[in-house]
Parts: C-alpha cells; sequence; structure tokens
C-alpha cells in the first residue's frame, strides 16, 4: 500500500490578526512566500502520496491564490481531501468575490474556525482583531448553510479551559452543527512570559477531560498519551514526521505543526522534495523513557506526544508532560466514553495531536 501523508500547509506569512499566543508568528516572519507555480509543481509531483491538505497558518483566505490553488487541486486530484483553518476571514473574501464563493463550496471539503472565547469582546481582543468574532460566527453559518464539516477549534489553556467558556463554546458548536476542538497549547515562543502564561496546567487538562465525558461527547483523542490512559485505546500513534508534514510558506518541509523552528528543520523543501522516500529518521524507533517502564501502556503510548517532549524538555527521554505519573498521579480507573464513529472524524484527526468533542444529544 501507498504511504500517504496528511499535509499541513501554511501558503502565506500574511495574519490580519494579533493572537497573543500565536505559535508560528516568529518562524513565519522570517520567511520569503513561494508561489503558486511552486505549489503546483510540489503537488504534481507528489499527489499520489498526499491524503488530505489542511491549509493553515497564516490566514490563508487572504491570498487570491489560496482559491485558485484549492480549485487547482480539487480539478486535477479531486481524491485529496482539502480542509482550511481559518480565523473566520474566508466570511469576508466570499461574501465580496461571488467566485472565491463558488470555490470555496466546491473545492473545500471542511472548515476549521478558530474560536477561543464565547464572549465576543473577549474573543476579539484576544485575537488583536475587532471583527475576529463576528468572521468566525459568518463563516460558521456559512458552512452549516453549505453542509459542509464544521469544526471550532480552540487553543487549550487555563483560561479557555474555564468551565464557563467550555459551556459557552459547545452551545456554539451545538447552534452551528459543528465538532469542538481543543488544541493544547506548546510554548514554541521564546518569550518565557508568555509561555507561561499559556500552558495548560494538567489538573486543568483533566479537569476539562472529565467534564466533557460527563457532560458533553468526547469523539477522539488523537493523542497517543491522552487516548492511551484515557480511553484505553492503545491503537493510537504518533504520525509527526512519519505521515504527518507542515510545509511552510517559504516551501520548508518540517516533521510537525509545532516543530518549526530552524533546529528542527531538514534541508528539504517543496522545491526538492520527494515524498515517496521522505522520512523524518529522529522520529523512527523512539527510545521509551525509562520511568514508563511497568506501565500498562508502556508499549503503546511510549512516554507520550513526541512534539512535547521535545518542546518542554529537549529530549525524548522524559515523559509527556500531561503523564498522569509525571505528575503524581495515579492511572485512571474508569476510562472515559468516546463515541462511536466510523474512520477519521476529520483530516486533523491523526494529523496531529488533537482532541475532538461533541455537545451532547
Amino acid at each position: 500500500m501507498t504511504k500517504k501523508f496528511n499535509v499541513g500547509w501554511g501558503l502565506t506569512n500574511k495574519c490580519n490578526m494579533r493572537c497573543q499566543f500565536c505559535y508560528s508568528e516568529d518562524a513565519r516572519h522570517e520567511l520569503q512566500e513561494c508561489n503558486i507555480s511552486d505549489w503546483k509543481n510540489f503537488a504534481d509531483r507528489n499527489h499520489a502520496f498526499i491524503d488530505s491538505i489542511n491549509y493553515g497558518t497564516g490566514e490563508n483566505a487572504i491570498l487570491d491564490d489560496f482559491f485558485y490553488f484549492a480549485k487547482y487541486m480539487k480539478q486535477k486530484y479531486p481524491e485529496i481531501r482539502q480542509s482550511l483553518t481559518t480565523n473566520g476571514y474566508i466570511s469576508e473574501r466570499t461574501k465580496t468575490n461571488p467566485q472565491f464563493k463558488d470555490i470555496f463550496q466546491d473545492c473545500i471539503d471542511e472548515v476549521d474556525v478558530s474560536v477561543d472565547f464565547y464572549n465576543k469582546e473577549k474573543h476579539s481582543e484576544f485575537r488583536g482583531q475587532p471583527n475576529a468574532y463576528d468572521w468566525a460566527m459568518n463563516t460558521l453559518h456559512i458552512a452549516k448553510e453549505m453542509g459542509k464539516l464544521a469544526t471550532i477549534v480552540f487553543v487549550g489553556f487555563n483560561e479557555t479551559c474555564d468551565e464557563h467558556n467550555l459551556v459557552g463554546l459547545f452551545e456554539l458548536a451545538r447552534q452551528n452543527d459543528a465538532f469542538l476542538r481543543m488544541n493544547i497549547y506548546r510554548p514554541v515562543k521564546e518569550s518565557k512570559i508568555i509561555s507561561d502564561r499559556f500552558i495548560l496546567s494538567y489538573d486543568k487538562l483533566k479537569q476539562t477531560l472529565q467534564y466533557v465525558n460527563n457532560e458533553q461527547e468526547i469523539v477522539s483523542l488523537s493523542d497517543m498519551l491522552l487516548g492511551n490512559v484515557f480511553t484505553g485505546d492503545t491503537s493510537i500513534e504518533d504520525n509527526t514526521g512519519k505521515d504527518s508534514i507542515r510545509i511552510l510558506p517559504d516551501g520548508t518541509i518540517c516533521p510537525s505543526t509545532y516543530l518549526i523552528a530552524e533546529k528542527y528543520r531538514k534541508n528539504i523543501s517543496i522545491h526538492n522534495a520527494d515524498l515517496s522516500t521522505l522520512k523524518f529518521d529522529q522520529f523512527n524507533d523512539i527510545e521509551i523513557p525509562k520511568d514508563c517502564a511497568g506501565c500498562k501502556y508502556e508499549k503503546s503510548c511510549r512516554g507520550g506526544v513526541y512534539d512535547r517532549r521535545i518542546l518542554w524538555y529537549d529530549t525524548f527521554s522524559e515523559r509527556d508532560p500531561y503523564c498522569p505519573m509525571q505528575n503524581g498521579d495515579a492511572l485512571p480507573e474508569q476510562l472515559f466514553r468516546i463515541r462511536n464513529h466510523i474512520g477519521r472524524v476529520s483530516v486533523h484527526d491523526g494529523y496531529l495531536p488533537t482532541l475532538f468533542f461533541k455537545p451532547k444529544d
């Protein structure tokens, strides 16, 4: 069977927001962008090895060429699923340009809308853009009208995981027939002050999962640690650098959405990449931390999520920072319930460590 990659692709450095936690801002602003001819050439050479593309940061909808490229991919390679993660600005572009609206409807299979706070003023202030909330809601309404698979995605840190905020986010998901997806914050900023503010505590993560399990529905914990420990699903793998890659605006190919600093990159770009042979050797046969010895999930969890261990400790020899044992806690005796579903929930499910929830019916 041909190995296929799930590709996260940031076509542009441009963004019309100033999110306080942005993980890609520093790296993006150092880069020179590729053009649509470069994108097409890469796709033409490697389409047989691509399962899905999610267009992520910056805000791709700013670019006219994003729409033309999405159309190109749909026409030439319709088997490749296309998804867009957006701050909501896609609603402005499709409102003023009928051609772009048609492309969005016909070519983008699912949409991922960033909403961190259910409160309009707080979300817009946090995103550094007074229109942030309205754009996001407009995009969710459009996706619902078009019958698209939609997800509200939020960055998980202590403020966003406050139960009052979670209740509000689940209500927004209910109103818009959307999933709710949580990406646990990663400390990718050089500034320790910024990183410390947004690091989600173990206790708050555990409380969040318990709330969702008791009051809402867990759909998928696509996270090698959390999926094993809290649901007992020993089939979950970490696809960082193996089945998943990230393409930066300058064409550089990275092993992860979060491992994009220069020290994590290889000398590989869309100009020379051959996905049929692409490997990030540092993610093959990773040694299990010694502290995992004797754990019932030792062979399946393997120490937890790769990118978190690198970003927290700069080594694979330490356990995941959210491992219960690492935090002086016991493994849960009662496992969480998972909503029944067939296959992947979304292109994000298995592409990166992420958590999918749904309002309870």
